[in-house]
């Protein structure tokens, strides 16, 4: 009995990172999304920028925002500053004579509601949202914008870039999760739609916007909600937004408690979008990559215990020697100097138990009711 449930414990681990990779590559090889040529008129856009305490940074995304290449006269940049305590509200208030435009919530209530206050405000046809430390390449509205000239997508998401990823085991860890989540988003794009945004760089078509409750995570349920109405959500990798990576593991594994306790509080308000009977594709992509993504460190667990019992058996016995040293190395990925963090053996089983020991939490929080409705930035600068 152990025997059976260590390894279909094990089975679905290596199906949820590596069969099913490969499995959604060949249902898509040959496939290629068209060259979207720029658009004869570029519409107008309202830009997002939801801040909480972002004066670090927020000079810089200003700045970059309106130099983007983009025609001034569609741009609307709408910076909501949700009850910052720093400087945030006073740095945006320097850009009102160059079309910047300030809200000020008087009630801190989270990212999404600081988002609904903005499509309040917004003038554009289309939505951009945007976080205060994405920096986006000069080209990127256009990006965004070309697909929409296909009246079949209703949600475009752009492309997240870390410009230090060799700073330290975490971004290392970071950068190369974020190769195998692009490659993923871009492989789901073609065959049915992505699965969800980045919060750094996403648009949409105004009158699909809904508005979410502080408790959703709306760069992940609102492509949901775009998809369920209809149309498809595109994955633009030319469309680039550039970030710094994160400060530490604590700091992953916290930002990822938060991002899956809100997700798994969001797929349960959409929970019809897996059942397969209704959109097989979709529910196959939703199943594979976020739901059983979610449950693998409870897999990895029970994996663990299990195998302990069965460690009489030669080859149990080594499988748990190398689950022993992989956790080994992961917990000195989080404490050796920086110089040995940064080496491959260390900070790929670190960032790989950060992410799922926030996915642990997430999945608790989840479970016992609890919901995270503020956010607290972690610096990337």
């Amino acid at each position: 009995m152990f025997a059976i449930v260590f390894w279909a414990a094990l089975l679905i681990v290596v199906y949820t990172y590596l069969l099913y990779p490969v499995l959604i590559w060949f249902l898509t090889v040959g496939r290629k999304e068209p060259d979207y040529a720029p658009l004869a008129e570029w519409p107008d856009l309202s830009l997002i920028i939801a801040a909480y305490n972002e004066e670090a940074v927020l000079r810089a995304k200003l700045e970059n925002a309106l130099a983007l290449d983009y025609p001034d006269e569609k741009l609307d940049i709408i910076v909501v500053s949700d009850e910052s305590s720093d400087d945030t509200d006073r740095i945006a208030g320097e850009f009102a004579e160059r079309g910047v435009r300030l809200f000020r919530v008087s009630k801190r209530g989270g990212k999404t509601q600081a988002q609904n206050a903005g499509v309040e405000l917004a003038s554009g046809q289309f939505l951009v949202f945007s976080d205060a430390n994405s920096m986006y390449a000069p080209d990127a509205l256009k990006r965004l914008m070309a697909p929409f000239a296909d009246e079949r997508i209703g949600c475009v998401c752009g492309e997240l870039q870390y410009a230090n990823p060799d700073d330290g085991g975490v971004g290392k860890g970071e950068g190369a999760y974020w190769r195998y989540e692009q490659f993923l988003k871009q492989r789901e794009s073609l065959l049915s739609s992505t699965l969800g945004a980045n919060g750094a760089i996403y648009a949409l078509r105004r009158e699909l916007f809904e508005e979410l409750g502080s408790e959703i995570i709306s760069d992940f349920v609102m492509p949901i909600r775009v998809w369920r109405q209809g149309y498809r959500v595109l994955y633009e990798p030319k469309a680039i937004a550039v970030e710094h990576s994160g400060g530490s593991f604590g700091d992953e594994y916290g930002r990822r408690r938060r991002i899956i306790t809100r997700s798994l509080h969001g797929l349960w308000t959409q929970r019809g979008v897996i059942n397969p009977f209704a959109h097989f594709f979709f529910a196959f992509q939703m199943f594979s990559h976020k739901v059983l993504r979610w449950l693998v460190p409870v897999l990895l667990l029970v994996a663990l215990l299990v195998n302990i019992p069965l460690a009489a058996d030669s080859l149990y016995r080594l499988l748990l020697v190398l689950q022993i040293i992989f956790y080994g190395l992961a917990v000195l990925g989080n404490i050796l100097p920086e110089r040995l963090s940064r080496l491959f053996p260390f900070y790929v089983p670190a960032y790989f138990c950060a992410i799922n020991f926030g996915a642990l939490l997430g999945l608790v929080h989840f479970l016992t009711g609890r919901r995270d409705r503020i956010w607290q930035p972690v610096s990337r600068v």
